[in-house]
């Protein structure tokens, strides 16, 4: 067998493992709202109005904070304290937020801003909390708004008693450079997915910019977050699903936030992603194939361990992307690539089909957005290349700073 016959199988092995986990994504997610719909008939009737403390961690966020602030004073949703903690920032984040405090007309409201020494994500995220006084923690980022019934709909997924933590649906904001776009697509598309993991209770990444916890059954129970991991909210999300939690997936929660602004921020991002999950999964290995019965099955015998599947598949994916369209244009056999581009276009079909609403024009962007995702496999690859050598090094990652511009929506 030469080098190329390798190749050409390897990838045809890992090709059918994808194909797998996208066929048993894409008929799971569509039941995702009728099972919603049942849970929330359950419980309509039950009346709660708790106080929700919404957490924003803000390190030289000066550009944004605002209008994240801004985005809560105009929830529908009233009962609410908004803890802003400045973590050392270099800029003007606390003159910016008392300027909003002072300026805020709704008095129903409570914003707090506290000040600390920089001690990254992580530590501002659990100074706020041992601040907080609400039932429910939502955590946010200092670089999103929250569309105005987000508070409103996170409390009613807490009207069930059996939910202890909930992710909402981030969206990048408004950006269309190519950078934007990708971000764009692949938050669309992961986001969609969620649907799945809501369906058999295996969602396992609660992201900071948009997630809620009951206080007393996760962080009285099993801890703040860890201020030694850069992705903490993967951590906390793991650490949670290790003990049993129950959450879900809050697809009509809607959070915008500010993507990546260059390609180095983007891979910058995807780094410290890669390196803060894999740190985050040799700490819960136990979870992979796991018999515990307080782990969920689904997660743990088919989402984790496709996770570092597509990992090990990305070592190979680029290159072998590159000669699988060199030898179709050389040879002139274009089945691979036909049957490679017809999947992703699967993809967008039942997304733009069954997604939040019907949408044809994601339908039509096919045509000229999916060679996206090729640039983005390139992406993954070097923040996966540079993780590696961080762990061969037994090196951790520093918190990269972006050029933030804000969001553009009107919330």
């Amino acid at each position: 067998m030469n080098a190329f016959e390798f190749l050409r199988n390897t990838t045809f092995i890992f090709a059918t493992l994808m194909l797998v986990k996208y066929f048993v994504f894409l008929v799971l997610a569509p039941f995702y709202p009728f099972k919603e719909k049942l849970r929330k008939l359950k419980w309509k009737s039950v009346r709660y109005n708790p106080l929700v403390s919404v957490v924003i961690p803000a390190w030289n966020e000066e550009v944004g904070v605002t209008n994240s602030i801004n985005s809560l004073i105009k929830n529908t949703y009233q009962n609410i304290e908004v803890i802003v903690v400045d973590d050392g920032s270099q800029d003007k984040t606390s003159q910016v937020v008392k300027a909003t405090i002072n300026s805020n007309p709704n008095k129903n409201i409570s914003i707090k801003l506290f000040q600390k020494e920089n001690g990254g994500k992580g530590s501002a995220l659990s100074f706020g909390i041992e601040k907080a006084n609400g039932e429910i923690i939502v955590t946010m980022d200092a670089d999103s708004a929250y569309e105005k019934h987000a508070i409103e709909r996170i409390v009613e997924y807490f009207k069930d008693p059996e939910i202890d933590a909930i992710v909402g649906n981030v969206k990048v904001s408004e950006n269309e450079t190519l950078v934007g776009s990708i971000q764009k697509l692949e938050y669309l598309f992961g986001f969609y997915f969620k649907r799945a993991h809501a369906v058999m209770g295996a969602e396992y990444i609660f992201g900071g910019a948009c997630a809620a916890f009951r206080k007393s059954t996760t962080f009285d129970k099993y801890g703040l977050f860890d201020t030694t991991n850069k992705t903490e909210d993967i951590e906390m999300s793991m650490r949670l699903r290790f003990f049993g939690i129950n959450c879900t997936y809050a697809e009509n929660v809607l959070c915008y936030t500010e993507g990546a602004s260059s390609i180095l921020g983007l891979v910058n991002q995807r780094l410290r992603w890669k390196k803060g999950r894999f740190d985050t999964f040799m700490k819960y290995r136990r979870m992979f194939f796991s018999l515990d019965r307080n782990h969920n099955k689904f997660l743990s015998w088919f989402i984790l361990p496709y996770s570092l599947l597509a990992e090990i598949q990305l070592l190979f994916e680029p290159l072998a992307i590159t000669l699988l369209a060199a030898y179709s244009f050389i040879s002139g056999d274009y089945l691979s690539l036909a049957l490679g581009s017809l999947f992703v276009f699967v993809i967008y079909f039942v997304s733009a089909i069954f997604g939040e609403n019907f949408n044809p024009g994601l339908l039509i962007s096919y045509f000229y957005t999916w060679p996206l995702f090729y640039f983005l496999v390139w992406i993954e690859y070097l923040a996966l290349m540079k993780s590696l050598k961080l762990i061969l090094r037994g090196e951790d990652i520093t918190w990269q700073k972006w050029d933030r511009v804000g969001i553009k929506e009107k919330i």
